[in-house]
């Protein structure tokens, strides 16, 4: 009973909802479109075909074409198996009847081109999304630096993988012209579109602000001010920002990020940079709190996401933050480049055959 009520509701919805500018756009735009898509590679020897059957014909061959291409391998088996099936049972229905009633089994094929077609109009809107956030991850990927900037003072290495099409972790580092290095290290909240758009957004803000005033109290007002504006509620960055000086000195902003590891030059993790802080974006008019330090010859600073510590194995248990003090103590003399690759193995025989479910991002930086 609950199901047909649900049913029931389901139906009151989509005729209520139902508008005559839907029912048009049904015809004259979204069919049109999803006719040229599936037809892109034909379109030009059907307009040349002047028989009007056989341009018909080559028409519905072109459509059920296109269709099937852009099906992935295994759906695109079980398409032609159903297409298949489909006219067997047909044939076979017609063959039992003395007299097969040519409108009843023209009303099947009819009803099952439809089910084909409304299936072609989804699938091309699905095509279309996709390319959409492909886009959206080619951008991405253009904002996070694929070669280390190389300094005198310091060995930079760094690694980034995405979860979902659109990922929304991000790190950058600048060289300024004092000689100092800006490193900006964050996570937009959530997942996909929403966090790549965040990301992108704090990114722009990051590098625009670095021309006017570097100083951490500087970034973090200006970065919070426009995310503020420009995301809702849900829409915060959890980052971190950092000034190193070529002396080894340096200042540090930590809002709503995973603490940073200061690791000595026997391996040891001597500091955790940063604890209980908002991330950007939550609330207009805050101030977080800045931190000073400096990393001795040998010494590293360890950032990464919570993607790499709350990752799960079969057993459902998280990496965690110690695993990833243990990792990092074990070569001292290793270089930036060697420690990710240390972390990232041990993490990735740690997680097995699970598929993450968040953003991994790893930055180490040591003073040479």
């Amino acid at each position: 009973m609950a199901r047909l009520r649900d049913w029931l509701a389901l139906g009151k919805s989509t005729f209520t909802s139902l508008t005559s500018d839907d029912v048009t756009n049904l015809y004259s735009l979204e069919w049109p479109e999803t006719q040229k898509m599936l037809m892109a590679e034909h379109s030009a020897a059907i307009e040349r075909e002047p028989r009007r059957i056989r341009r018909w014909v080559r028409t519905v061959s072109a459509i059920f074409y296109g269709l099937a291409k852009r099906l992935a391998p295994h759906r695109r088996i079980l398409f032609a198996l159903a297409f298949v099936f489909f006219f067997v049972c047909l044939v076979s229905l017609a063959a039992k009847m003395d007299q097969p009633p040519l409108w009843t089994l023209a009303e099947i094929a009819a009803t099952f081109l439809l089910m084909v077609l409304l299936l072609a109009m989804e699938l091309i809107d699905k095509l279309k999304y996709r390319d959409e956030l492909q886009l959206a991850r080619d951008l991405q990927a253009s904002l996070i630096p694929h070669e280390m900037p190389r300094t005198e003072q310091w060995d930079i290495a760094a690694f980034n993988r995405i979860a979902n099409t659109v990922g929304g972790d991000i790190y950058d580092f600048v060289p300024l012209s004092d000689g100092s290095l800006a490193v900006l290290f964050g996570d937009a909240s959530g997942h996909g579109m929403a966090a790549g758009l965040v990301m992108a957004v704090a990114h722009a803000a990051f590098r625009t602000q670095l021309e006017v005033d570097p100083s951490p109290a500087g970034i973090t007002a200006s970065l919070n001010r426009i995310l503020c504006r420009t995301g809702g509620s849900r829409s915060f960055f959890s980052c971190c920002y950092f000034l190193l000086q070529p002396d080894g000195s340096y200042l540090a902003m930590i809002a709503g990020h995973p603490p940073v590891l200061k690791i000595d030059g026997a391996g040891h993790v001597t500091e955790r940079i940063g604890r209980g802080a908002y991330p950007l974006g939550v609330k207009a008019n805050l101030t977080w709190a800045v931190t000073s330090g400096t990393l001795a010859p040998g010494e590293r600073l360890l950032l990464h996401s919570d993607g790499l510590t709350e990752a799960r194995n079969l057993q459902e248990k998280e990496f965690g933050d110690a695993y990833v003090e243990v990792v990092a103590g074990w070569h001292p003399e290793a270089s930036a480049e060697s420690l990710i690759e240390s972390i990232l193995g041990e993490w990735r025989t740690y997680i097995g055959s699970v598929v993450p479910d968040d953003d991994v991002s790893i930055a180490v930086i040591r003073r040479k």
